[in-house]
């Protein structure tokens, strides 16, 4: 009597299967990286948006912006001053979705930029690890747009904008 020969699975064919899959998990974590950013772009402009939101009710109350000459600039998160005019009108100070200690954006308030010769109070989300986007004034110059322009990520120019309306300081 003969023993019925078992069939498997060749070394070819398992190694043909492993490339497959390992094509198609790329394919996946390629797809699940870029969704990833664009939810965390889509915060950081909801973030902006909350930011104007409380520096439109400081406005109402006090009927100026928060001045650049009161303290109330730079970093938002860090900003004592800033924090301390606007906690009445948001519950806490934005940080950046990407994680604290991986975050290449902040968040920012100018209080006094000069916008074709006209003073603003600017908010931006700004991605600072690129030496082209440390420097938001040669931007900010040449957009002078009173809404949040949102050009995402590319060409040098990797931010979120919006102007909140005339400087107090002005």
């Amino acid at each position: 009597m003969y023993a019925k020969a078992v069939r498997g699975f060749t070394l070819i064919e398992l190694l043909v299967v492993i490339a497959i899959m390992g094509f198609l998990f790329s394919i996946a974590l390629a797809a699940l990286s870029t969704a990833q950013r664009d939810a965390r772009d889509k915060r950081r402009v909801d973030d902006l948006k909350q930011l104007q939101n409380a520096l439109n009710l400081y406005d109402n109350d006090h009927n100026m912006l928060p001045r650049e000459s009161d303290g109330a600039n730079g970093n938002v998160t860090t900003n004592s001053v800033l924090r301390a005019m606007l906690k009445p009108y948001i519950s806490a100070m934005p940080t950046d979705p990407a994680g604290a200690g991986n975050s290449t954006f902040y968040y920012y308030y100018d209080g006094n930029h000069n916008c074709g010769g006209k003073y603003y109070a600017v908010i931006f989300a700004r991605q600072m690890d690129k030496p082209e986007n440390a420097n938001y004034d040669a931007f900010f110059n040449t957009t002078c747009t009173a809404t949040l322009d949102g050009e995402g990520r590319g060409g040098g120019t990797e931010s979120y904008n919006i102007i909140v309306g005339l400087s107090a300081d002005y």
